[in-house]
């Protein structure tokens, strides 16, 4: 595959942007699973995002599997189907490549995250579908695997933020033997400045909209909502393994320092791929945050030779990449 070729000449390999976020800006439907249904009740919409990433250069686009496995989709009463939401996932990624005359010259990344289904309207993951550990890691090893019968080339691992469960997700993964390509999401705390796994409660800048008074829980990422400095995540991932490992989801000031962090404790390829936009749970739409040449100009100024993959998350659209992979060949 390409990707394999560039990494070896060191090369810069672009990825896409957010998914989601696209999804939803399109009218995909959205769910506490996230875009999981959207691959099921809105596949033309899934397949126009996909399109509009590889026709603005990209060499790797991301089924939208990001929060599809057992656990997430119980929430929506599907579980039973998991397998047909990740099956239908990759061939939607494969048909855009068709429809766009790239089959074969654009790799396709399964996605696989830590993320937990929410509660209605709240970021707060749902106590009522978060698994066991044991069952946890069973859905896992699960989604990994149809991932790898269908077909993708690589698995993404995205939004790590902690180690209990982002061992258990990056073990899954190897077990496929597919290259596994590490995504850990960071801030800066308020709480003493040492960059740690993102956690709401912890980041200066807030990535929600939203009213205090009105919910009683304070928005967090994972469960048990712990504040882990992102040097000790890393040590604990890369004893595991993994062929590349990067910031993403991040804010770009959080991200400065947390690719640091990872090139003090990783030699091999680093990815990169910051998210720009902030959610208003009122109006349930994002905020971007930072302009196509904004974008592009920033990124430009944190890359460098051990940064060889690079894209966006949450608010990136197609527009952003294009800026940033011209700038880029010039």
């Amino acid at each position: 595959m390409i990707f394999k070729e560039k990494l070896k000449s060191k090369s810069k390999i672009f990825l896409d942007g957010g998914n989601g976020s696209e999804i939803a800006k399109l009218g995909g439907d959205m769910s506490p699973a996230f875009a999981a249904l959207s691959t099921i009740n809105s596949p033309d919409i899934v397949v126009k995002v996909h399109e509009n990433f590889i026709n603005a250069g990209c060499d790797i686009i991301t089924a939208n599997t990001f929060a599809t496995n057992r656990h997430n989709l119980d929430c929506l009463n599907r579980a039973d189907e998991t397998d047909k939401f990740i099956v239908k996932s990759v061939e939607l990624a494969k048909k855009a490549t068709i429809n766009t005359g790239k089959e074969n010259k654009i790799a396709i990344a399964g996605s696989l995250s830590n993320f937990f289904p929410l509660k209605e309207n709240e970021f707060v993951p749902n106590p009522k579908f978060v698994p066991s550990f044991k069952q946890e890691e069973k859905n896992y090893k699960e989604a990994a695997k149809l991932l790898k019968e269908s077909g993708v080339d690589i698995l993404v691992l995205e939004m790590l933020l902690d180690i209990d469960h982002s061992k258990i997700l990056l073990n899954a993964a190897l077990e496929t033997g597919l290259p596994v390509w590490v995504g850990l999401s960071c801030c800066i705390s308020k709480f003493d400045n040492k960059v740690v796994g993102r956690n709401f409660r912890a980041e200066k800048e807030k990535s929600l909209i939203y009213d205090e008074n009105k919910y009683k829980e304070q928005p967090k990422f994972l469960p048990e909502d712990k504040i882990i400095p992102l040097e000790e995540i890393i040590k604990s991932l890369t004893n595991i393994g993994g062929d590349v490992y990067g910031i993403m989801h991040s804010w770009f000031n959080d991200s400065n320092e947390g690719l640091k962090i990872v090139k003090e404790n990783w030699n091999g390829p680093i990815m990169f791929y910051p998210e720009i936009h902030k959610f208003d749970t009122s109006t349930h739409e994002a905020i971007i945050t930072t302009t196509e040449n904004e974008f592009a100009t920033s990124l430009e100024e944190l890359i460098d030779d051990q940064i060889q993959i690079v894209g966006g998350c949450c608010g990136v659209n197609e527009n952003h990449l294009k800026r940033l992979i011209e700038n880029l060949s010039d």
